[in-house]
């Protein structure tokens, strides 16, 4: 199992685990809503039992003072909170506890008994104005003192009942929850720091297999394999399987371990690895012979390490044929020599043969002589004739080499190449520039003049394009150039020899080429650094035709 599958298993549990912790938090915060009705329930509670303790003092005390004064205000007062008292009990019976409601029972019925003592005992014997005698004076405040007693004490049972059940429940709930929200969140901030590290790691090694390996495989033709800092094989492109014969599907995923057993080809190969990854060093220009299916290959390997914050997270190695790099230069630089002077011969024998045939002409059509009409007409037709010759020797010259680059520099010797295209392909070209003067050497104005002239041979092969726009750009130190035509968007292109030589070429120069459709057609951008020591473009454009 792969470091990145492991890594994402683990976090997706971590994320469960946010997941989850974060339901659990809001179910708590939801609850809250509960939890405080429940305390404000038994604050409420309190409340009443106050206001009950209240209303019994008040009618003990009406129903004493009645006794010993037998004044009717305080008769009116006792019936007064006999009935308040009455109301805030079974108040307090309708929201109490079910274990509390017995006790409150009791004590209502308790408040009911000295009701009826004072209305039933008490107002008769004093109403009646005969006076009341020392025995049952007697008794009356005994009964009184009695029936108050048992009323506070009740009274106060309820209430410490009721404050006991607040304070367990305030107890229990808040320790719970605090608890319960450390533990929460502990267990959040956690998993999100291990999900930040996770994704971290997974992101860091994505970034090595696919960003570097990715734009660095697709601009290079040389074999390309990304080892992980651990010795495993995690990408190769497609010359690196072509040129040393090995399988993506067969080699990814094993270590360098492996190779002995599965791979012997490839002990030369991955040999200094081990040296790279340890220490951390750049290996390059590392030469040896590969040998697979009878053949052998002298091959030059860079081995590169990849750090990130200071920590090796793989290796890329990238080989390419010795031989290869020595003679492709070399080829192209004397192929273009050759060109150049065949060019040369050429123009010099048009120039000296053509054109005195054309004059030659001329000298003749100013002649008198006999069916002179018929005489016109075949000189003129012979005229045409080499005209026509003429043109196609410059666009065969063109084709060898642009011999007007020497002298007039790029944009001038393109535009005369153009003035040829538009004439045998029947397609407007148009060139914008900011300055003639490119300041490109020689040897790359050639190459830049080889690529715009593929694309222009590709617009004419393969586009039904009738215009076609040639941008020059310069900015920051780099020449941009758009070959844009208005062919239509023709959907995916296949890119053929053409465009890989068009891509060979932008190396020779250090640039650039992208090929893309647009909304009106078909455009390659070419971008290339610009460094002094061409000659001033232009400075002979009187000669470019």
């Amino acid at each position: 199992m792969t470091s990145i599958k492991i890594n994402t298993k683990i976090q997706i549990i971590l994320l469960v685990i946010i997941v989850t912790s974060s339901i659990l938090l809001l179910q708590q915060s939801l609850n809250t809503s509960d939890r405080t009705n429940k305390i404000n329930m038994y604050s409420k509670q309190l409340n009443i039992n106050n206001k009950i303790s209240a209303d019994i003092n008040h009618l003990t005390a009406s129903g004493q003072k009645y006794i010993l004064y037998s004044d009717k205000q305080y008769l009116d007062a006792f019936r007064y909170y006999s009935k308040k008292t009455i109301e805030d009990e079974h108040e307090l019976y309708n929201i109490a506890n079910p274990i509390n409601k017995q006790t409150i029972a009791d004590i209502i019925e308790l408040t009911k008994a000295y009701i009826s003592f004072v209305e039933n005992e008490v107002f008769p014997t004093i109403r009646s104005g005969t006076g009341i005698d020392t025995g049952n004076y007697k008794y009356l405040l005994l009964r009184h003192n009695e029936l108050d007693q048992e009323l506070q004490q009740k009274a106060a049972a309820v209430t410490a009942a009721n404050m006991e059940d607040a304070n367990n429940y305030f107890q229990v709930t808040v320790t719970g929850i605090n608890k319960k929200v450390t533990l929460l969140v502990i267990f959040l901030l956690s998993a999100l720091v291990l999900l930040l590290w996770g994704i971290y790691t997974t992101l860091t090694s994505l970034s090595v297999q696919y960003l570097y390996f990715d734009k660095l495989s697709e601009r290079i033709n040389s074999a390309v394999i990304l080892v992980d800092n651990k010795g495993y094989f995690k990408q190769l492109n497609k010359t690196a399987g072509e040129l040393l014969g090995i399988s993506p599907d067969k080699i990814l995923e094993n270590s360098i371990s492996d190779v002995p057993v599965l791979f012997p080809q490839l002990q030369g190969i991955t040999e200094p690895l081990y040296a790279v990854i340890m220490e951390k060093k750049e290996l390059l220009n590392y030469n040896l012979t590969y040998s697979y299916a009878d053949q052998k290959l002298d091959l030059t390997v860079d081995y590169i390490p990849i750090i990130i914050f200071k920590k090796i997270t793989g290796v890329m190695i990238i080989a390419s044929l010795v031989e290869e790099d020595k003679n492709k230069n070399i080829l192209l630089d004397t192929l273009e020599a050759e060109r150049k002077r065949i060019s040369i011969e050429i123009h010099d024998w048009i120039a000296r043969y053509l054109s005195t045939i054309i004059h030659s002409i001329d000298y003749i059509l100013r002649l008198k002589g006999e069916k002179k009409e018929q005489l016109e007409d075949n000189l003129l037709a012979l005229r045409s004739h080499c005209q026509n010759a003429a043109i196609e020797m410059r666009s065969f010259m063109n084709n060898i080499h642009p011999y007007l680059i020497d002298k007039v520099g790029l944009v001038s010797a393109l535009e005369s190449y153009i003035n040829i295209f538009e004439k045998l392909n029947n397609i407007k070209v148009y060139v914008f520039y900011q300055s003639r003067s490119l300041n490109i050497p020689s040897k790359n104005e050639i190459i830049i003049y080889r690529i715009i002239q593929e694309a222009l041979s590709n617009i004419a092969k393969h586009s039904k394009a009738t215009e076609v726009d040639i941008h020059f750009t310069i900015l920051h130190n780099r020449l941009t150039i758009e070959v844009k035509d208005n062919g239509g968007n023709t959907g995916e292109y296949v890119s053929g020899k053409g465009m890989w030589g068009m891509k060979e070429r932008a190396k020779l120069v250090g640039g650039d080429i992208k090929f893309e459709n647009t909304s009106s057609g078909f455009c390659v951008t070419l971008t290339v650094p610009i460094t002094q020591g061409g000659q001033q473009n232009g400075e002979n454009q009187s000669n470019a035709d």
